[in-house]
């Protein structure tokens, strides 16, 4: 009897260029197990539930799906973003630059039918495609000092990164567009390891206009930005208007 779907996150991890060679690709399967052996350990002793964790590998790639009972924010920032980074460092301080593990780990939810070894649903595929994101692949080989590339869902991003739990900053994800395959959506990339490009500060414009630099002065005669803390009632009022003061 198929079980029914219940509400799951699911996490799809890959090794990121395993190719090289029999014995290069068995040392970063038995890598990327042992990883995920001590980032399990860890978790488990912090928040018993993922215990329960259902976890299959299928030879250089590996799908994880974990209870809701377990907090989305804290299987991110705990599990994924401290233990997995934390047991990727552990595992490459011994290893040969040519034997160096890096991972590609997306993260989605939904609703999971779980038949073990056997796992469906969107959340399952959704993941999968996310991890094969030409763009996540591109940002990991820009940036070989990276040993995890992480891509969220949309709505993972939306529901659960921005809200700030756990010490989670949405800052430090990008976007991108995703689309594999019959999967087209948008994801949120972040490099392990890696400083995320910034904006440049905008320095406060003075009061006094007249101390503004002439290319200054251009751009705010240029732009006019309405803020409104609340409700207005203006039946007569003209917004987005701007006398040219050059001279």
């Amino acid at each position: 009897m198929t079980s029914l779907a219940l509400s799951k996150t699911v996490i799809s991890s890959d090794v990121v260029g395993s190719s090289g060679g029999r014995r290069r690709q068995s040392h970063l399967d038995a890598a990327h197990d042992l990883v995920l052996d001590k980032a399990f350990a860890a978790a488990s002793k912090a928040d018993r539930a993922m215990r329960s964790a259902f976890r299959r590998v299928d030879g250089d790639s590996a799908t994880i799906v974990i209870d809701a009972a377990v907090s989305r924010a804290w299987v991110l920032a705990d599990f994924v973003l401290r233990e997995v980074v934390l047991a990727l460092g552990e595992v490459n301080q011994t290893a040969g630059e040519e034997y160096r593990l890096r991972l590609r780990m997306a993260v989605d939810f939904g609703e999971v039918v779980s038949d073990p070894p056997h796992v469906q649903g969107d959340a399952v595929v959704g993941a999968a495609r996310l991890r094969d994101a030409e763009a996540l692949r591109e940002a990991m080989s820009g940036s070989p000092q990276a040993q995890l590339g992480l891509i969220v869902s949309d709505r993972f991003h939306r529901e659960v990164v921005v809200h700030g739990e756990r010490g989670l900053d949405a800052d430090v994800f990008r976007a991108v567009d995703v689309d594999v395959k019959t999967y087209s959506e948008r994801g949120w990339v972040y490099l392990s390891g890696v400083a995320p490009k910034s904006t440049p500060a905008v320095n406060p414009l003075p009061h006094n206009r007249s101390a503004l630099s002439s290319s200054d002065r251009r751009v705010v005669n240029a732009e006019v930005f309405n803020v409104f803390e609340d409700r207005v009632y203006a039946p007569r009022g003209v917004f987005g208007v701007v006398r040219d003061r050059r001279g």
